[in-house]
């Protein structure tokens, strides 16, 4: 072979060599630059998993706040309406007491042809003072109750 074909296959060979040792370092270098990137996503990462763990704590913490809370209020308000029941069935035992003392008081009093001729006040006052007076709150309640139904 000629010396100057083997110096041409030479040279081809060494510019083959010197652009892969070229596209070798830049591959090193890309592979640097990937590394990098991948411990920063890895520390990313490592951030999200904590918040969205911390995250799940405070949803949890606060759905058992609103499940406690709401199981309260909801037992104050069956709590009421069954005081609003009781309160209501005593007002109707009320009624039903006054209206069966008003017929009572109705049925006692001797009955009479014509109306009472008006009376003044200090009328009245004077025939408060022969009455006698009720001992207990009981009989003054009855009183007052019967009083008011008469008037009504």
């Amino acid at each position: 072979m000629n010396p100057m074909v083997g110096l041409i296959f030479d040279v081809v060979i060494l510019a083959a060599l010197g652009a892969t040792i070229l596209y070798a370092r830049r591959l090193s270098e890309q592979f640097n630059r990937m590394q990098a990137d991948k411990q920063a996503f890895e520390q990313l990462i490592a951030a999200l998993n904590l918040a969205s763990s911390r995250a799940e704590g405070a949803i949890k913490a606060l759905k058992d706040a609103v499940l406690s809370g709401g199981d309260q209020l909801q037992d104050k308000v069956n709590k009421a309406r069954a005081l609003s029941d009781e309160l209501e069935i005593m007002i109707q035992a009320g009624d039903n007491l006054a209206e069966r003392l008003s017929g009572a008081a109705e049925n006692s009093r001797p009955k009479q042809q014509s109306l009472p001729p008006a009376r003044s006040r200090a009328d009245e006052v004077e025939d408060a003072d022969d009455t006698p007076k009720p001992r207990t709150r009981a009989e003054k309640e009855l009183l007052e109750a019967l009083k008011a139904k008469q008037q009504s």
